[in-house]
């Protein structure tokens, strides 16, 4: 089976970690979510935190969590990322593995998978908690906008968290045994920042085209922020905080749909693990 060397080597390294210490992390950045999503619900959606009905209430902390999620774990991801290429004193145990049946992408693969997997298992608890909460409001219409974009959503933020943290994996990992982890980190921390800022570098740009909705749709296209609050049907870029510090609003744009975006991480972060792969063979050849 094609992911069959994937899956062994997410299990070694899996069974090499400290089971307590990851639950600790997950903890941890639930925490620090919770708290990014107060902070967003004051500072740019402007709403008080425990104000509105029960549906409101719910929907409003989902909507700012996914934005939150975006801007707490893609940073982390790069940091995973670059952490999960084997080390130098791994180097026999590395070049052992690839000496069997599994290929340098199954390598890269399960260790970056399990390099995220605090991040991973952060996100798939969340999913989990929101499904549930979705289950108990079934009956009233709208309350968090169905099960389809709360999986929406979440798909779309782990395909964002695995691409930052292939993008990491790559400029970390070097022609010869051993890794670059702060090289690995600090591009990834750069694409994520681009990708996040890219209309705000574009917004000169945009008095001086003819027809600048292409650009606009293509600098949403690659924001995980707007990609995960669209699946809730938020109109992002006309709050306050960004209406008044971009033009784009002023032009008939229309929102990608996440989905796109998350086909989109999901390319990157496959070819960029792909690359990595292939600097991982030559450097263990």
């Amino acid at each position: 089976m094609p992911l069959y060397g994937v899956a062994v080597v997410f299990r070694r390294q899996m069974r090499s970690r400290n089971a307590w210490r990851d639950l600790a992390w997950t903890g941890a950045l639930l925490g620090g979510l919770l708290a990014l999503s107060a902070a967003l619900q004051s500072a740019w959606a402007q709403s008080r935190v425990y104000s509105g009905n029960a549906p409101d209430f719910l929907l409003r902390w989902l909507t700012m969590g996914a934005a939150g999620a975006a801007l707490l774990f893609l940073p982390c991801a790069a940091a995973l990322g670059a952490g999960a290429v084997p080390p130098q004193s791994e180097f026999e145990a590395t070049q052992t593995a690839l000496l069997t049946r599994l290929t340098a992408f199954d390598l890269c693969a399960g260790r970056l998978l399990a390099g995220l997997w605090p991040v991973l298992s952060t996100l798939l608890a969340s999913c989990a908690f929101w499904l549930a909460a979705q289950l108990g409001w079934r009956f009233v219409p709208g309350a968090l906008h169905g099960f389809g974009p709360i999986c929406v959503a979440h798909l779309t933020l782990l395909c964002a968290v695995f691409m930052v943290g292939a993008v990491g994996f790559l400029f970390a990992t070097r022609l010869r045994p051993g890794r670059v982890w702060g090289r690995g980190a600090t591009v990834a921390l750069l694409w994520t920042l681009f990708c996040m800022t890219a209309l705000f570098l574009a917004n000169p740009l945009l008095s001086r085209l003819k027809d600048p909705v292409r650009l606009i749709e293509g600098t949403l296209l690659i924001n995980p922020v707007s990609a995960v609050t669209t699946a809730f049907d938020m109109d992002v870029l006309r709050t306050n905080w960004l209406y008044d510090r971009t033009d784009a609003p002023q032009y008939p744009f229309a929102y990608p749909p996440p989905l796109a975006s998350a086909g989109l991480f999901a390319l990157i972060g496959g070819s960029a693990l792909g690359l990595s792969a292939l600097r991982l063979r030559r450097a263990y050849r």
